[in-house]
């Protein structure tokens, strides 16, 4: 039997509306990723608020800024979703 887990991956997860975006889709049944850019607590508390209403979720550094970074990002992204999902 095969099951699916719906995941966002949000950018600019940490904090104002992209917080906002992943708190309402936990509440609808979706995990979520975020990524952040230095804000690193605030996104572990994202996680955490996340994890409270019964969802898996992960915080992951990223500069969308920098598109060189983006290769490594994959795998980091790979490696996460691996390990949580």
């Amino acid at each position: 039997m095969t099951t699916t887990t719906q995941i966002a991956l949000i950018t600019g997860g940490s904090r104002g509306l992209g917080k906002s975006m992943a708190l309402h889709l936990a509440d609808r049944g979706i995990d979520v990723i975020v990524t952040y850019r230095s804000g690193a607590e605030a996104a572990r508390d994202v996680v955490a608020q996340l994890e409270a209403k019964g969802r898996k979720a992960a915080a992951l550094a990223l500069d969308v800024g920098d598109s060189r970074s983006f290769a490594a990002f994959a795998g980091t992204l790979a490696a996460e979703l691996a390990r949580t999902w």
